[in-house]
């Protein structure tokens, strides 16, 4: 397997200088004029206009649709104008070799493919989620483009799913990734673990404080952490049971914010809505915050500093 890391999140949205306030202002990001010069960006896919935000080893994409026909256009229309998360792209260094993997254990593509250039998956076969295999490509981003610093990476990228097998049966059988199985809920099993929460509504784990069962697919330098509602009435239950008619739909993202006390006085003074709020630096300097999509392009956000250690991915 060949898929070397995350090489970019793509996110829709209706106004770009919007989104460059977000992400510059707001995350402390900076436009990689490089990659998408400013003040007009770069024509991206199916007739956007994008801006590259990078973040570590990767970048934030924010592509503006210039029609009202397209798909991303479509998507930006059903989230009356909000926007968010759109795609993943997964950068691969033997893209023939990976999507002939991935055709042979069950995946298929959207369109017709050369053998060579990008390609997606067909989200039928994806679990609807829309991905992207790209060729990698070494992007690095020049210094000048990193930012304030308030972003050294991406923590991890979050998905809601209706159930584990299904998620593993895509992103280890199809994709054939492996599975970090020392972060998994903490381990136990999926069976007991809705159990547990069902007759106990006072559980409270994981994503935005929703009792779920977690699965993880270390991708490069970041994770994919896929969360699985435990009960049917929490936030990430109704947003599974409403928009993962397929099986996933995306949930967050978490930068790594080495200091997130720093971020979210940065992000609250450019208008970002916090959700919660975190223990006084004082207190403790490892915190995870919240900030609530209506501010953040559609994407529900989680600064968070979780350190290496007995918790984190090991071989």
């Amino acid at each position: 397997m060949t898929i070397t890391r995350v090489h970019h999140v793509g996110l829709v949205t209706g106004d770009l200088e919007h989104a460059r306030h977000v992400l510059v202002d707001g995350f402390g990001l900076a436009v990689d004029e490089h990659h998408t010069p400013l003040p007009q960006g770069r024509p991206g896919y199916d007739g956007t206009t994008i801006l590259a935000f990078p973040i570590g080893e990767m970048y934030y994409e924010a592509a503006k649709p210039n029609d009202t026909q397209s798909e991303p256009a479509q998507y930006l229309a059903s989230t009356n104008g909000r926007g968010g998360m759109y795609y993943i792209s997964l950068a691969s260094s033997d893209i023939a070799g990976d999507i002939k993997g991935i055709l042979s254990r069950g995946g298929k593509l959207k369109g017709d493919w050369d053998g060579r250039s990008a390609v997606h998956l067909d989200p039928n076969t994806s679990l609807g989620l829309r991905i992207q295999i790209t060729p990698e490509d070494g992007y690095f981003v020049h210094p000048f483009f990193k930012g304030n610093g308030a972003c050294a990476g991406m923590g991890h990228i979050g998905i809601a799913a209706r159930h584990p097998e299904e998620s593993r049966r895509f992103w280890g059988g199809i994709l054939g990734l492996r599975e970090d199985n020392v972060v998994r809920s903490g381990g136990g099993d999926w069976e007991t673990r809705r159990e547990q929460d069902e007759n106990d509504p006072n559980r409270r784990r994981g994503a935005a404080s929703d009792p779920v069962y977690i699965v993880e697919y270390p991708i490069g330098g970041t994770v994919i952490e896929i969360s699985h509602p435990t009960t049917s009435d929490s936030g990430t239950a109704k947003l599974v049971a409403s928009r993962a008619a397929l099986g996933a739909v995306y949930h967050h993202t978490a930068p790594f914010a080495p200091d997130v006390h720093r971020f979210v006085d940065q992000a609250v003074a450019a208008g970002l809505q916090q959700i919660g709020s975190i223990p006084p630096k004082e207190v403790s300097t490892r915190a995870t915050a919240w900030f609530h999509p209506s501010t953040c392009l559609g994407m529900l956000l989680e600064p968070w500093n979780r350190p290496p250690g007995g918790e984190h991915y090991h071989a």
